[in-house]
């Protein structure tokens, strides 16, 4: 198996493998591990669907450290010891439900359908930042700036700390641990480098958070964090620490979907000139073409989950509380599924891909990405002709096996005048 992933050399090289690993071993054990991979579309969707089968709240037996080592601090407002605040990603129903309700009505079409004339003004003042420029950072520009301050405005939080928040996904996505080296138990992985780095990070934006939120209290405003402080569940206040928990999912998962797919879709066009060439002629055609985008380039690699009971799939019987990878990228290319996968076609019918999940962990802010993407990405393709991504030197990526995106994307452009 790749455990490197720095160029799209690494992503071509995993890709093949993939496609391997479909053909010959669709359910496979990592010894090294000792967790399970899963390959075909039927498959992994099952994985990612099935939660009476196929825990995410089990998960959270994989990484006691997660209870423990990582998040037993001392918050920094008040001295209170910190507790793991319970998170969307590592619920079941019933508790799941009532969580994902407490934001669902922030995410709804209606409520983002308010927030078209926003994104498409901040789209406008990014890109005349650097419209006369001719060249520009993708991810630093564009990609990261517009879903971020989009985030921070919904939450509450400052769009002037974008720095700080880019600092935190950052450290958290260039992690490049092992999945052996990450299963390892509790006591081996007090000492590992990697793992002290994580907890810092969770410990900073946990600090930060509990800071706003403090405010919150003495002065509500009309934002998400004041909502959730307010929020019940079963006639219960959220605890701190879920508040923190929910606040820090938020804003990672809020941005960092739509940066990986802007980045990637300008890849895409730039290595498939004649779907830019479409979509210019054919603006009708941008959906389908992020749709594609998102099936042949899926920003979130693999999904992953825990069995309730023994499972046999495809004739391999896995044990119970065994951790299983449902691999995302590798579906979508599942040639079962979409014919010619290796071939990016923007008129392809993609509404089966599974790049956001499937069922109820479905990712809650795919409506936020998309709608951000559909609105920036033809601004982006009609207001900088002649785009080109640079390739002086390799394409930087992160190199963990999570999310799929770009460091930095740096491309060249005509240089026009800023839009009056």
């Amino acid at each position: 198996m790749l455990h490197k992933l720095s160029t799209l050399q690494d992503v071509q090289g995993l890709y093949d493998w993939f496609e391997v690993m479909r053909n010959s071993q669709p359910v496979w054990l990592d010894e090294s591990s000792g967790c399970w991979h899963v390959f075909r579309y039927e498959e992994v969707n099952n994985v990612i669907t099935d939660h009476n089968l196929f825990s995410s709240e089990r998960r959270q037996r994989a990484f006691p450290r997660s209870r423990n080592t990582t998040m037993a601090a001392t918050s920094a407002q008040n001295g209170r010891k910190r507790q793991v605040g319970r998170s969307l990603l590592v619920m079941d129903p019933p508790q799941h439900r009532q969580y994902r309700n407490l934001v669902t009505p922030s995410f709804s079409p209606r409520a983002l359908s308010r927030l078209s004339e926003r994104i498409a003004t901040i789209t406008q003042e990014l890109l005349d930042q650097v419209r006369s420029i001719g060249h520009m950072d993708v991810v630093t520009d564009i990609a990261y700036p517009l879903p971020t301050i989009v985030i921070a405005e919904m939450l509450g939080v400052p769009t002037s700390d974008r720095p700080l928040f880019k600092q935190w996904a950052d450290g958290l996505l260039s992690r490049q641990l092992s999945d052996a080296e990450f299963f390892k138990p509790e006591e081996e992985q007090r000492d590992n480098p990697e793992m002290q780095h994580l907890t810092r990070i969770f410990e900073e934006m946990s600090d930060y958070f509990e800071a706003m939120l403090e405010d919150r209290r003495r002065q509500p405003r009309d934002d998400m964090m004041s909502e959730l402080l307010a929020a019940e569940v079963d006639g219960e206040r959220l605890s701190m620490d879920d508040t923190i928990s929910f606040c820090i999912l938020l804003l990672l998962a809020g941005h960092v979907t739509t940066t990986n797919l802007l980045g990637q879709a300008i890849r895409c066009f730039d290595e498939h000139s004649d779907a830019l060439e479409q979509v210019r002629k054919q603006p009708e055609l941008m959906p389908g073409a992020i749709e594609e985008v998102l099936r042949y380039a899926s920003p979130v690699w693999r999904i992953i989950r825990t069995t309730t009971a023994e499972v046999t799939i495809e004739g391999v019987t896995i044990p119970a509380d065994s951790v299983v990878f449902g691999w995302l990228a590798s579906a979508n290319r599942d040639e079962r599924q979409f014919p010619e996968p290796e071939r990016f076609d923007i008129t392809r019918h993609t509404h089966r891909h599974i790049a956001f999940g499937h069922g109820i962990h479905f990712c809650i802010g795919a409506p936020l990405s998309r709608l951000e993407t559909s609105i920036a990405l033809p601004m982006m393709v009609k207001q900088l002709p002649g785009l080109h991504v640079v390739h002086d030197q390799p394409l930087e990526l992160f190199e963990g096996r999570v999310l799929f995106g770009f460091k930095h994307l740096p491309i060249t452009f005509a240089a026009l005048e800023p839009a009056i």
